[in-house]
C-alpha cells in the first residue's frame, strides 16, 4: 500500500468518480465539483501566465509598444457588460472572427481539402485503389439529384456499407479507448495505491 498522499487523493477521487456507475451519490458530486473547480483554477492561472508572458513582459521589459493594440482590444471585450457602451465589444469580436476565419480557411483549403484529394487520387497500390473506390462509393451515396439505375445502382449501396463499416470502426475505437482508460485506472488502484497487483 502506498504512503504517498497524492496517490491516496488520486485513488479516493477515482473511486468517487467510479461510484457514479452504481448511482448518483454525494461522493461523486464532491469529486465532480473538485474537477470543475480545479479545471477553472488551472484555466485562470494559465490565462494569466499567457497574458503576462505574451503581452505584459514584451510591453514593459522589451519596449514592444505594438502589444498595446491586442491589449486594448482584449479590454474592449468587457464593454459588453456595461449597458451604454456594449456596442464597443463588436469591434474586437469582428477582429477575432476575421483573423480566425482567414487562418481557418487557408488551413482548411490546404490541409483538409487539397491534401486529402491528392492523397485519395494517388493510385499506386491495391490499398490506394480500394480507398479511391470506397471514397467514390461513399460520395455517390449522398448523390440525390438523380436516381442511379442499372449496374450503377450498386455503387451507392457499396457506399452505404463502407460508411457503416467506418462508423462501426470509429465507435469500436472509442469503446476500446474508454476500456483502456478504465483498465489504467484499475491498475492504478490495485497496483500503485493498494499494492495488491504488481
Amino acid at each position: 500500500m502506498s504512503l504517498d498522499m497524492g496517490v491516496w487523493v488520486a485513488g479516493l477521487v477515482t473511486l468517487a468518480i467510479l461510484s457514479h456507475v452504481w448511482k448518483e451519490n454525494p461522493f461523486y458530486r464532491i469529486a465532480e465539483h473538485l474537477y470543475v473547480g480545479i479545471s477553472a483554477g488551472h484555466a485562470v492561472v494559465m490565462a494569466w501566465g499567457n497574458i503576462r508572458d505574451t503581452a505584459v513582459k514584451p510591453l514593459t521589459e522589451e519596449g514592444q509598444f505594438l502589444w498595446i493594440v491586442p491589449i486594448v482590444l482584449g479590454i474592449l471585450l468587457y464593454a459588453r457588460y456595461f449597458k451604454g457602451i456594449s456596442w464597443i465589444a463588436r469591434f474586437p469580436v469582428a477582429v477575432m472572427v476575421g483573423i480566425g476565419t482567414g487562418v481557418a480557411v487557408s488551413g482548411a483549403i490546404h490541409g483538409d481539402f487539397s491534401q486529402q484529394i491528392s492523397a485519395t487520387i494517388k493510385v499506386g497500390s491495391v490499398n490506394e485503389i480500394l480507398l479511391l473506390v470506397f471514397v467514390i462509393a461513399s460520395l455517390s451515396y449522398f448523390f440525390f439529384s438523380r436516381d442511379l439505375k442499372g449496374p450503377l445502382s450498386s455503387v451507392p449501396q457499396l457506399g452505404k456499407v463502407v460508411l457503416m463499416v467506418a462508423f462501426g470502426a470509429a465507435f469500436g475505437t472509442t469503446v476500446m479507448g474508454r476500456m483502456a482508460l478504465l483498465i489504467g485506472r484499475i491498475q492504478f488502484i490495485l497496483g500503485d495505491w493498494l499494492g495488491v497487483m504488481k
